[in-house]
């Protein structure tokens, strides 16, 4: 259960630029309004859903069918994937990357100094994720907003037991034209398709051009450039904590059979994700904890 309108208000009260609005019942978000850049995040996943900087256009795609329900994923921005990433390995019935990016996290601080807006959220075990992670954890996603966005998930194991995971900053990236993007950073490292059978790793010998549809979990610590050429601008994803760089785009006929998504999104967007995926599953021993995070700015066009 979320909290209430009145509480994170309270918790809000002396940053005016960080305001409570229920676009849907029962799924309050916080809208920032920085010196330099606007943002929307909501307490369900602790997930950016929109962030930009001043006087641009988006940089993160939310699809215009997605659904604001408690529970539910909702397409777009930056869900958190975490115990686990993709299908549950020894439980197909398990959701889909895991459980955080589907409850409702608590609202620990927000504020803002100088040009940089900061939000904190935590989650904790209950009854319901027990029964799917028998494990004790505390995750703490710090978000910071100005001329970069910046999400950083802190994982921590509060229980006597070590346990591994895997996870995702699954960002979702706008763009004007997939078919006209330069995407740089993964030539020269290897990849897994999660689109065949075959899990032998696969060197990628160029930059990638997505021409169709594209899952890809790849083994590199490098940032990625995104050229935009539509939007005349380039879009970096730096990262930390990170072995594995996910690439994922539906294309055509997936678009078609998501139902929270149109059938020509597939044009309008590429998933660039900073993860622990594939065989990159850290270990948190008693007490130890792993941190995760990712950076997204503009650069221009060059």
């Amino acid at each position: 259960m979320s909290q209430t309108i009145a509480e994170l208000t309270a918790i809000l009260s002396d940053t005016p630029e960080l305001t409570v609005t229920e676009p849907e019942p029962g799924f309050p978000v916080i809208d920032v309004q920085s010196p330099v850049s606007s943002a929307t995040i909501a307490l369900h996943g602790a997930q950016v859903l929109t962030w930009a900087p001043t006087d641009h256009p988006p940089v993160l795609y939310v699809s215009p069918k997605a659904k604001m329900i408690s529970g539910t994923p909702l397409r777009g921005g930056i869900p958190i994937c975490w115990p686990w990433f993709g299908d549950h390995a020894e439980e197909p019935s398990n959701p889909s990357h895991g459980f955080a990016r589907t409850r409702f996290w608590e609202l620990v601080s927000g504020g803002l100094e100088g040009k940089v807006a900061t939000l904190v959220f935590k989650l904790v075990p209950d009854d319901e994720t027990k029964k799917i992670f028998p494990h004790d954890f505390e995750l703490t996603a710090t978000i910071r907003m100005a001329d970069k966005l910046r999400v950083k998930l802190k994982m921590k194991n509060t229980g006597e037991d070590p346990f591994k995971v895997s996870c995702a900053l699954h960002t979702y990236l706008s763009l004007g034209d997939i078919e006209r993007i330069q995407l740089e950073g993964v030539k020269g490292s290897h990849y897994v398709d999660r689109l065949s059978d075959c899990d032998v790793p696969i060197y990628q010998e160029k930059n990638l051009q997505i021409k169709g549809e594209v899952d890809r979990i790849y083994q590199s610590m490098a940032s990625v450039l995104i050229r935009d050429l539509d939007r005349f601008r380039s879009v970096f994803i730096d990262k930390a904590g990170s072995r594995s760089t996910v690439i994922w785009n539906p294309w055509k006929e997936k678009s078609k059979a998501l139902a929270d998504l149109p059938d020509k999104a597939y044009k309008e967007f590429v998933c660039v994700e900073c993860a622990n995926a594939g065989t990159d599953k850290p270990t948190l021993r008693p007490d130890g904890s792993h941190t995760l995070e990712t950076v997204i700015g503009l650069r221009p066009l060059g």
